[in-house]
């Protein structure tokens, strides 16, 4: 199991989640796992936008929401 620290951006607030995964995942799998819908955001990768279906790494990931909610 490996430990994956993430920052979640949205509405101009940054929070902080740490996931434990047990096995390999896609970053849409890890949006569901999260309960965010995956079209309504991107994951960067070391500031870098990485495909949804790649495979998740346990780097630097942050998750920003390019969906206004209003």
């Amino acid at each position: 199991m490996r430990a994956l620290k993430i920052r979640i951006r949205a509405d101009g607030l940054v929070t902080e989640r740490t996931v434990d995964l047990d096995r390999d995942l896609t970053y849409d799998q890890l949006f569901m796992l999260l309960n965010i819908n995956p079209e309504t955001v991107v994951a960067l990768l070391e500031g870098h936008p990485v495909p949804a279906d790649d495979l998740v790494e346990a780097k630097d990931l942050e998750i920003v929401r390019v969906v206004s909610s209003g």
